[in-house]
C-alpha cells in the first residue's frame, strides 16, 4: 500500500515543518517540502500529494492572505483537519552578539509582525527585512555577525546559530492555526466545524441578512474575516467558520438560502474541531 504524502511549506526549520512533524508523529506519512503555499495547494489539486498543511491564521497577525486567497480561488481542494500550534519566536545570530551591534533583523513578515513590540523596545531603528520564511532568514544570517534572524528554535539547531533570546513574540498565547487540505473533506464526527467563503450583494443590510440565516437556526459562528477580493475596489470576500458539519440535514436549506442571496458562495470543507494547546 503506497505511503500517504503530506506537503508543507518549507524549507526545514519553519513552523510549518514543526507542525507537519507533529501531524506525522507516528511516522506513517512521507513529508514533502514545497517552496510556497501555492505550490503546496497545487500539489494537492494535481494528486502529486495526498494532503497539504498550510497556515491559515495567527491570533496576533490575523489571516494568512495567500492561503485564504488560494482557498477562495482554487477548486477541488477542501479543509479536512485543523491544528492549533503554539509559536515561540527566537532571536538568533551567527554568534553571541550584543543587541546594540545588530544592524539587520530578517524573518517572514508574519514573524516580524508577531514580534513588533520586542523589536520596537530592544532593537529600535534596526532594519527589519522580510524574507520568504523564518528558515530562510536563519540561513541568510549564517556568516554575518551583525545580522540576526527571528525563527523557531529548530532553525538555530539546523543552521548552528546562537539563540540570543527566546520567546520574543508579543504574547505568550501566540498561536498559528494550520489546516490540512485534501481533495475531499472529513466525514461527520459529531464535533465538527465548517468553513465557507462568500461575497455580498451591493445593497444595505446584505451582511445582516446572511448572518440572520445562521442566527435563526442557532448556528454558532466561530470566525468571520473579510479580505479584499483582489478584483474590484470595494469588493470583499467574507470567510466564515461555523459549528457543525456541512452535510447535516438542517444545513442544506441554509446553503441554498445563502447561495440564492449572494453573488459568490463556496464551501471550503467540514472537519473535526481541534484542541487548543
Amino acid at each position: 500500500m503506497p505511503v500517504e504524502k503530506l506537503g508543507y511549506l518549507g524549507p526545514q526549520g519553519t513552523f510549518s515543518e514543526e507542525a507537519a512533524l507533529l501531524c506525522n508523529k507516528e511516522g506513517k506519512k512521507e513529508l514533502c517540502e514545497h517552496s510556497t503555499i501555492g505550490r503546496v495547494i497545487s500539489a494537492v489539486q494535481s494528486g502529486e500529494i495526498d494532503e497539504g498543511l498550510v497556515p491559515l491564521e495567527n491570533n496576533l497577525e490575523g489571516g494568512v492572505g495567500v492561503t485564504l486567497n488560494q482557498l477562495a480561488m482554487q477548486d477541488g481542494i477542501y479543509i479536512c483537519h485543523e491544528l492549533y500550534y503554539p509559536v515561540r519566536q527566537c532571536l538568533m545570530a551567527e554568534e553571541t552578539v550584543a543587541l546594540e551591534n545588530i544592524t539587520k533583523v530578517l524573518s517572514h513578515p508574519q514573524a516580524l509582525g508577531q514580534c513588533a513590540e520586542y523589536l520596537n523596545s530592544f532593537l529600535p531603528g534596526v532594519e527589519c527585512v522580510p524574507v520568504e520564511s523564518t528558515a530562510a532568514a536563519a540561513k541568510s544570517v549564517v556568516g554575518k555577525s551583525s545580522q540576526a534572524a527571528i525563527a523557531p528554535r529548530r532553525a538555530a539547531e539546523l543552521f548552528k546559530l546562537e539563540i540570543l533570546q527566546e520567546g520574543i513574540q508579543d504574547s505568550e498565547e501566540n498561536t498559528t492555526r494550520f489546516v490540512i487540505l485534501s481533495r475531499e473533506d472529513h466525514p461527520p464526527t459529531g464535533e465538527d466545524k465548517t468553513s465557507l467563503v462568500l461575497t455580498l450583494a451591493d445593497r444595505p443590510g446584505s451582511l445582516y441578512e446572511v448572518l440572520g440565516f445562521f442566527a435563526r437556526r442557532k448556528i454558532n459562528l466561530t470566525r468571520i474575516e473579510s479580505r479584499p477580493s483582489r478584483q474590484i475596489i470595494g469588493d470583499w470576500l467574507f470567510f466564515i467558520d461555523c459549528e457543525g458539519h456541512r452535510s447535516e440535514p438542517e444545513k442544506n436549506e441554509l446553503w441554498d438560502e445563502i447561495q440564492a442571496t449572494v453573488p459568490f458562495f463556496k464551501l471550503l470543507g467540514s472537519y473535526p474541531k481541534a484542541k487548543r494547546y
